[in-house]
């Protein structure tokens, strides 16, 4: 696996070949690209756990774990993760905790069993997104806007504001490049610059969806220490997620391709 850097802060990794994460390529704003180099400038080591390839057993488990989620709308079980690519029972659990090591997933403490897979968790959260014929609930604000993208689909998310609780909601057009709507039109997201370790615990929880730039401001202004990160139009965020979860299943490219 290589590193390259696109400008100066565009540093990406190639995660299998020809596919580099993040892709930088979707980012259009500056605001965009500012929340995305603050993520991989502000968590340290990401990078260093992108960068390590995976077997291509672990990545086809990986794959696997994220389709498997969306199709039954739950996370899939180590048996059944077996029985979708053909390797054995304990090669599965082994890889899905070293899944868990690079913080690709989360598995429920002192089992084998998933709980989360970046974009998607088992637990009720904020951010309800609405794929296929199931509904699923995404980690964070930019999770869910990145479902679409990642999956090549469209996708509606309904959310609520994190300071006053009045609904929110987004759809997807065209395979999650663009918005189809956002109401209330002056939605926000913040986008949480802070990393301390795994990403479901610390920073998603305040990645989260605002009904306007005030209610923002007023969340903001009552937090100690006021957190750091970046603000971001809902267009912007989709840009963002996109970005970090738009190559997680992508095929790999032939050389000759790249």
């Amino acid at each position: 696996m290589s590193t390259k850097v696109r400008a100066r802060d565009e540093l990406a990794v190639e995660i299998r070949p020809g596919i580099f994460r993040p892709d930088w390529s979707v980012v259009t704003t500056t605001a965009a690209r500012q929340a995305l180099a603050a993520r991989v400038a502000g968590r340290a080591g990401l990078l260093a756990h992108w960068s390590k390839p995976l077997s291509a057993a672990a990545d086809l488990v990986w794959q696997t774990v994220l389709r498997m989620f969306v199709r039954k709308g739950r996370p899939p079980r180590p048996a059944e993760i077996a029985s979708e690519t053909g390797l054995s029972l304990d090669s599965v659990i082994a890889i899905l905790h070293g899944l868990e090591e690079r913080d690709l997933i989360g598995l429920k403490p002192g089992t084998d069993a998933i709980r989360f897979a970046y974009p998607w968790t088992e637990r009720r959260t904020p951010h309800r997104v609405a794929f296929g014929e199931h509904l699923l609930w995404a980690l964070c604000a930019v999770d869910a806007l990145a479902t679409a993208r990642m999956y090549r689909s469209d996708v509606s998310v309904d959310s609520a504001c994190a300071h006053c609780a009045s609904a929110i909601y987004a759809a997807t057009a065209l395979r999650g490049r663009t918005l189809r709507t956002v109401s209330p039109p002056e939605a926000v997201v913040w986008y949480d610059a802070t990393f301390p370790g795994c990403a479901a615990a610390s920073c998603c929880p305040s990645i989260a969806f605002f009904c306007s730039d005030d209610h923002l401001e007023a969340w903001l202004s009552s937090r100690s220490p006021r957190p750091e990160g970046v603000r971001l139009s809902i267009a912007e965020a989709l840009e963002v997620g996109g970005a970090i979860f738009g190559p997680v299943l992508a095929e790999a490219v032939a050389p000759e391709a790249v």
